[in-house]
């Protein structure tokens, strides 16, 4: 039995593929491409059709036209026989001590009220003492002892499903802002991975995401445990400029109080805990 069909084909222009595919992505014709990237049409179409090869220059002039991410930018060089340009470090890295001073930093400061650190599949990093207080609260210690995900906890049905009383919404703004991340990085394997699973959680498939709509900054949580009633509103932080791929991964989710009585409630939670 002839079992090279069952082989994955490789490329024979891997650059070209990557940069035609990102470029329909974008929407954008060979001339624009080629006028962003400060290159000639002619050199735009060599490269895509593979009688060309591009320098490594030119492969980071057209990386940054198509505003790609750096884990992309990296995947392009490779393709183009080059070295990858920017690191992917551990957090723990020595290297990045001061990006995780700053991150350090912004959790302590956003005391009493919630914060957490998540990666570019939405696993929880690093937590806030407000975050852990108000997650253990809702879900007890024994929970916290395992891994957290960002995006499961809030659209599995048997984490904080029950305590969100607007959870349709909730759900909706979360599902749409992950297929948004997840449609911008389709060649991040484990990205899509984690998307796959968090679409087949159930009742998941019932909520209407809108095609081709950003989503939204914020969203209101009202979160409700015996008489405790807590609303938040979160905002997500990115670290500027970055020039590791961990780095510019990395969110930084802060929970504000959506009203006085949440403002109250966060602080007597840490109170009770001082």
């Amino acid at each position: 039995m002839d079992t090279r069909s069952s082989r994955p084909l490789r490329s024979a222009n891997p650059v070209g593929d990557l940069l035609r595919g990102w470029r329909m992505r974008r929407a954008l014709s060979q001339a624009e491409l080629a006028f962003e990237a400060g290159i000639s049409i002619k050199h735009l179409s060599y490269v895509e059709t593979g009688k060309s090869a591009a320098s490594r220059e030119i492969l980071l002039q057209l990386a940054t036209a198509l505003g790609l991410s750096l884990r992309d930018r990296n995947a392009l060089l490779e393709a183009g026989g080059f070295a990858r340009l920017y690191g992917e470090r551990d957090l723990s890295a020595p290297e990045l001590a001061d990006a995780r001073r700053a991150i350090d930093l912004l959790l302590r400061r956003h005391e009493p009220f919630p914060a957490i650190v998540t990666d570019r599949r939405w696993n929880v990093m690093e937590a806030n003492c407000a975050a852990s207080r108000l997650m253990t609260m809702l879900l007890g210690q024994e929970r916290m002892q395992r891994p957290l995900n960002h995006m499961r906890m809030f659209l599995a049905p048997d984490e904080l499903k029950p305590f969100v009383e607007n959870w349709p919404i909730v759900a909706t703004a979360l599902l749409s802002r992950a297929r948004h991340e997840a449609m911008a990085a389709p060649l991040d394997e484990a990205l899509q991975s984690t998307w796959r699973e968090l679409t087949r959680l159930p009742e998941l498939p019932a909520l209407r995401i809108e095609d081709n709509v950003a989503p939204g900054p914020l969203c209101e949580v009202r979160l409700r445990k015996g008489d405790a009633r807590i609303g938040l509103i979160g905002a997500v932080l990115t670290l500027g400029t970055p020039q590791d791929v961990t780095l510019q991964e990395l969110r930084v989710e802060m929970f504000m109080p959506a009203d006085a009585v949440s403002e109250a409630t966060l602080i007597a939670l840490a109170a009770q805990e001082a």
